[in-house]
């Protein structure tokens, strides 16, 4: 596969994940509301909800591990990239075992206390379908790290079009086992077996694109186990971050604020991540293909971070034009006329989200070495004691876009250690940096970006 091939192919997958998460959140609750009772529904959000992110620490040890085995690749010794690998499926296995272990058992303590007597739900259904989540959770996990094979050998994107593949036809699932069941165990069985049969089938098809990864040879793991530990934990606290500028500002607003300014709240947001989507799609761009890069790679990535910093600037300041002068009207056909657009509110949103999107072209090179744990630790540590203010600054009764303000100090502390360590990896100072992103250099690059993705082949 040319490097044309991988990279329209790569950004194609990306579209397409994008798409499946979208089409995924539509259609999970409209499916459920036309076969269950609200109380079913209720206790089958509780009892999912951690699973979703326990099993993101399958992507956790694929991150790191799959960037560890592409470098190994790349540097030609194959050994080291198939140690990398069992040590990152050995970890993700045992820990989601262990994890999937533990919630399936808290999940039949906790969610019987929490469900109403009157409800009508059976408690054994409830503890059956927490064992089947267990089995989901450590299935969904081994999909996750059969994309370090896939990685080893340029074929990326054909794993994430498999991974979001199975999340589509995980609908028909669904849409299945609540149309003929109105029990919870039976749709945590078939959600868990669908996963199970995809995992079996994504680990098929990766022996088949890269057999040499799965071949004897690699020797101990425990070298690859030391150096995976804190990639793979700062892969995995990454979603807890975003759920922590995210959920925490809308339980704040909403306890400050009342109802009705929560929702007005949460449709202005909705429009600002739009910005979001696009940063992820870039991110997961530049991460992968960063582990590809040849010849003199320092060179290259000095102008592929000043070149996505600048069009990341550009993209930021365009769609805030486009939000300020469009959102009033696109928010009252979204809310049926119920919201306000509040542009000041608008103002700090896009402010975080365009700092979030600057972040992320960094954080990808930086991500692509594995050397960014402390900088996701600072961005924890920042992110709650900037809504540890922001929950200071509301209970003093401040108005709703002076409370957001340290929404843009939490993505400031990711964005400022991103910036120092990248510099520092490349070997380029502040002042180079600064003078690079006004440099001709930058239409080059684009213009030499898109001949690449013009050639057919």
């Amino acid at each position: 596969m040319s490097i044309g091939q991988r990279i329209k192919r790569g950004i194609l997958a990306n579209i397409a994940a994008l798409g499946t998460r979208i089409a995924v959140q539509f259609a999970t609750l409209p499916i459920l509301f036309a076969s269950w009772s609200v109380e079913a529904i209720g206790t089958w959000l509780i009892l999912f909800a951690i699973p979703a992110y326990v099993a993101l620490v399958g992507n956790g040890f694929a991150g790191a591990g799959g960037t560890a085995a592409l470098a190994a690749v790349q540097e030609g010794e194959m050994p080291r990239a198939r140690r990398d690998f069992r040590a990152a499926w050995a970890i993700s296995a045992g820990s989601t075992a262990a994890l999937a272990l533990v919630f399936a058992t808290t999940a039949m303590i906790i969610v019987p206390s929490v469900v109403e007597n009157g409800d009508g739900l059976d408690i054994w259904d409830i503890a059956q379908a927490s064992a089947w989540l267990a089995l989901y959770v450590f299935a969904t996990s081994q999909m996750a790290v059969f994309d370090i094979p896939y990685r080893a050998v340029g074929r990326y994107p054909d794993h994430i079009f498999l991974y979001n593949a199975t999340s589509l036809l995980e609908i028909v699932v669904l849409a299945a086992a609540v149309t003929f069941s109105q029990s919870l165990a039976v749709l945590a069985m078939s959600l868990a077996l669908f996963r199970c049969l995809a995992a079996f089938a994504i680990y098929l098809s990766a022996r088949k694109v890269a057999p040499q990864m799965f071949e004897s040879g690699h020797g101990p793991i425990g070298e690859s186990l030391d150096g995976l530990w804190k990639p793979s934990l700062a892969f995995m606290l990454s979603p807890l971050i975003f759920g922590l500028n995210l959920q925490g500002y809308l339980l704040l607003v909403g306890a400050v604020f009342g109802a009705v300014v929560l929702a007005g709240f949460a449709a202005t947001r909705t429009l600002a991540r739009l910005l979001d989507l696009i940063t992820g799609l870039v991110y997961g761009m530049q991460f992968y293909e960063s582990g590809y890069i040849s010849g003199d790679r320092r060179a290259i990535q000095k102008r592929m971070l000043a070149t996505m910093t600048v069009i990341s600037l550009v993209m930021s300041t365009g769609f805030a034009i486009v939000l300020l002068v469009l959102g009033p009207l696109v928010q009252d056909i979204y809310t049926l006329g119920e919201t306000l657009f509040d542009p000041a509110v608008a103002i700090v949103l896009v402010l975080a989200a365009a700092v979030r999107a600057v972040s992320a072209n960094a954080i990808a090179l930086v991500a692509a070495e594995n050397a960014h744990a402390r900088i996701i630790l600072l961005y924890l540590i920042g992110s709650a004691l900037s809504l540890l203010v922001a929950i200071l600054i509301g209970w003093a009764g401040a108005p709703l876009p002076v409370v957001l303000l340290p929404l843009i100090a939490a993505e400031t502390s990711q964005l400022v250690p991103t910036m120092r360590r990248a510099l520092a990896m490349i070997e380029m100072t502040p002042r180079e940096f600064a003078t690079s992103l006004v440099s001709r250099e930058r239409l080059d690059d684009v213009k030499a970006l898109w001949t690449v993705l013009r050639k057919p082949k």
